[in-house]
């Protein structure tokens, strides 16, 4: 992907030619005459050697125009992700959309549908097979907050769940100033060795700017210690317009450009070439309501606007979509998950969170995750597109059949129905109403609460006894140096193994 060149591709722009050029430049007139803080010490050396100005007092820092520029020709268009088992997975950035469940979500909304309860490791564990088993879900990620996971282990307790019950790559993160090198323990576990965690990755993390403009001492030491542990980065700007952020959509690019690009500098001096996603969670701030939506449609406004900076900059992109403010899976959860995943994949986003999500990603559907998965699949249907030669022509096959023909009893169909159209629905209902009255009128929900029970009863992927000892052994060994007892540390474990 070129750097600094606007992107003809057929994509969804929202932002012109001459817009995307003038953003950039007051990004670096921003960056250059206000900076920002990074909460630090490490972080202000290295960019000060680096040739920032860098005030001690304030933590703020100024960065010269060419060294941005530098950065962003530094920082990598794609990069390869690796499965748990070691085989190469995909290339992020290849230009297909991927897609991964919501994360971070404090509740889960039961089966039932109306139940809203605190999440726990047995829901973790349950989401992550089901993601495992979906088609169109790419990668699993850190969707639920188990409420017996205590605050000083960060998020370990979740990469311990994950990786026993998926094979997929994993969109993770941290929530503790040590968490990076604990979870480099437990990756070096289930990898293996070292090299394996640095050379294979399989893991993104996901780093949070904190909005307006400052890198916090967990942003920014997750930064510094994901570049040294050889681990790639999704910078995310969570900004909120009109509270963290511009009410104007078009300031709020700005911001997000200025924010993410601060990141992108520490991490390329540090290490030129360091894999990088230019990602974001944007929301806007209901001046009627009070809350915080991430998915009206501003918010996929603003995503289609940074989406475009980030091509502009030649590097892959992130998101969160596919998911709803709704309370319920309803209508307004299917519009907007719809609305927004579509905008997504036409922008040219890579890496989609939030299937399953809802009421701001608070809540998590594993119901939902499945009725989600099933949409994607339409749109990785459309991402395909049109195939354009002589057999998807069919001229000659028209002047056989000719006028008042029929093509169902055609060799031609046979052979081309599976490539034409899409067949990996799990819930939709594409019956008329006699056949689906006789199998039991089951609704979309009545088929993704009955796959969810039946992946609950299967051991979707296990990590093997080996592999399994060595992992909780690294856990153990985290638990101890967050300052938890032995004893507590095997009481989480016993808890995984019972849900």
């Amino acid at each position: 992907m070129s750097k600094f060149e606007y992107d003809e591709s057929l994509q969804l722009k929202i932002l012109t030619e001459d817009q995307v050029k003038e953003m950039h430049e007051t990004a670096l007139h921003v960056l250059e005459n206000l900076g920002i803080i990074f909460a630090y010490d490490e972080a202000l050396d290295i960019l000060e050697k680096a040739g920032c100005t860098v005030d001690r007092e304030t933590q703020k820092v100024k960065f010269p125009r060419d060294l941005v520029e530098k950065c962003i020709k530094s920082a990598p268009a794609s990069f390869d992700l690796y499965d748990r088992e070691g085989n190469f997975y995909c290339t992020f950035g290849d230009g297909k959309t991927r897609f991964n469940p919501g994360s971070s979500a404090s509740n889960v909304l039961e089966s039932d549908g109306e139940t809203v309860r605190l999440s726990g490791v047995k829901d973790l564990k349950l989401l992550t097979k089901v993601a495992q088993s979906l088609p169109h879900i790419d990668f699993v990620s850190s969707s639920i907050v188990c409420e017996e996971a205590p605050g000083e282990l960060g998020s370990q307790y979740l990469y311990y769940t994950e990786m026993q019950n998926s094979t997929k790559p994993i969109i993770g993160g941290s929530t503790d100033v040590e968490g990076v090198p604990r979870t480099f323990k437990l990756l070096k576990a289930v990898l293996g060795s070292e090299e394996n965690v640095r050379k294979k990755p399989y893991t993104i993390f996901d780093i949070c700017v904190t909005s307006p403009l400052k890198w916090s001492h967990i942003g920014a030491r997750n930064i510094v210690d994901c570049v040294k542990m050889d681990i790639p980065i999704e910078l995310i700007s969570a900004q909120i317009a009109g509270a963290t952020g511009p009410i104007t959509l078009a300031g709020c690019i700005l911001e997000h450009t200025v924010e993410l690009l601060a990141g992108l500098v520490l991490i390329q001096v540090i290490k030129p070439g360091h894999p990088v996603v230019y990602g974001g969670a944007p929301c806007i701030f209901n001046m009627k309501t009070m809350y915080t939506p991430m998915e009206a449609m501003e918010c996929s406004m603003v995503t289609a606007g940074y989406a475009q900076m980030g091509k502009y900059y030649g590097l892959p992109t992130h998101t969160y979509a596919v998911m709803s403010d709704s309370k319920y899976i309803d209508y307004q959860a299917g519009s907007e998950s719809a609305r927004s995943g579509l905008m997504a994949m036409l922008a040219g986003i890579d890496n989609v969170s939030g299937a399953g999500g809802l009421n701001v990603i608070a809540e998590m559907s594993i119901e939902k995750i499945v009725i989600d998965n099933d949409y994607i699949g339409t749109l990785k249907h459309l991402e395909k597109g049109i195939r354009f030669d002589e057999e998807a022509l069919a001229a000659d096959l028209m002047l056989k059949v000719g006028s008042g023909g029929n093509f169902l009893n055609q060799k031609h169909t046979l052979k081309n129905y599976k490539k034409e159209q899409n067949y990996s629905n799990i819930t939709m209902n594409y019956e008329e109403r006699a056949t689906w009255n006789k199998e039991g009128s089951w609704s979309v929900s009545d088929k993704a609460r009955a796959y969810v029970e039946n992946i609950a009863s299967q051991d979707i992927c296990p990590l093997g006894e080996e592999r399994t000892k060595a992992l909780n052994e690294a856990f153990v060994e985290v638990c101890l140096e967050a300052g938890l007892t032995k004893e507590t540390a095997e009481d989480l474990m016993k808890k995984y193994n019972e849900a």
